[in-house]
């Protein structure tokens, strides 16, 4: 029996493109239901970071400041606070007032985003502690009854080289504590990092 090779050729192209159409369908399922971070979103790492801890917790480390960043956008509370050590501390902020100081700034601002900019700095022996040095912003824009009155977003809170120190407890990486040189502010009397702190200026 003779093979028609131009017949073949067509159809294991079209097998290929049913393939292909498949995969596409299920990747936009299965990230069509993920949250999308916004646009004022940004995080810079520097790259040798990867190479120091390695790809696996590089990764894990990652995801950790991702889910970070989508709890703060979807104002979830629960989730955010889950990646807090029981044992957090910044200076006199505990875990109790960091979700105390969240519940007011979700109550005031429709939306919320960070900026950052790390880079590794220390890190256990055993890779279950690492610590990233970090300079950014957390954005806002004010909710209708809230009383800053700026349209568009609003700079929260800024911090410069502030150090985030992250543990594994049991298995999941979690957030111990922040600290960094104190400075002065405009608009705050204390050392402040705005995952950890009370903002003043917007949130009398």
């Amino acid at each position: 029996m003779s093979i028609n090779t131009s017949s073949l050729f067509v159809l294991v192209i079209k097998n290929m493109f049913a393939v292909l159409i498949g995969i596409c369908f299920l990747a936009g399922v299965a990230t069509g239901a993920e949250h999308k971070l916004s646009d004022e979103y940004d995080m810079y790492v520097d790259p040798a970071a990867k190479q120091q801890l390695g790809e696996k917790t590089f990764n894990e480390v990652m995801i950790f400041f991702h889910e970070a960043e989508k709890a703060i956008e979807e104002k979830n509370l629960e989730t955010l606070m889950g990646l807090y050590s029981e044992n957090y501390t910044d200076g006199e902020h505990s875990k109790k007032s960091a979700r105390e100081i969240w519940e007011r700034i979700f109550s005031t601002f429709e939306m919320t985003a960070t900026r950052h900019n790390m880079k590794l700095v220390n890190q256990g022996a055993d890779k279950n502690m690492v610590v990233f040095r970090c300079s950014g912003l957390l954005l806002g824009v004010p909710g209708q009854n809230s009383k800053v009155k700026q349209k568009g977003p609003v700079t929260i809170d800024n911090w410069v080289l502030q150090d985030h120190v992250l543990v594994k407890e049991a298995g999941k990486w979690k957030l111990i504590g922040t600290y960094g040189t104190e400075r002065k502010r405009l608009w705050f009397d204390k050392p402040m990092h705005p995952l950890f702190n009370e903002t003043k200026l917007v949130l009398q």
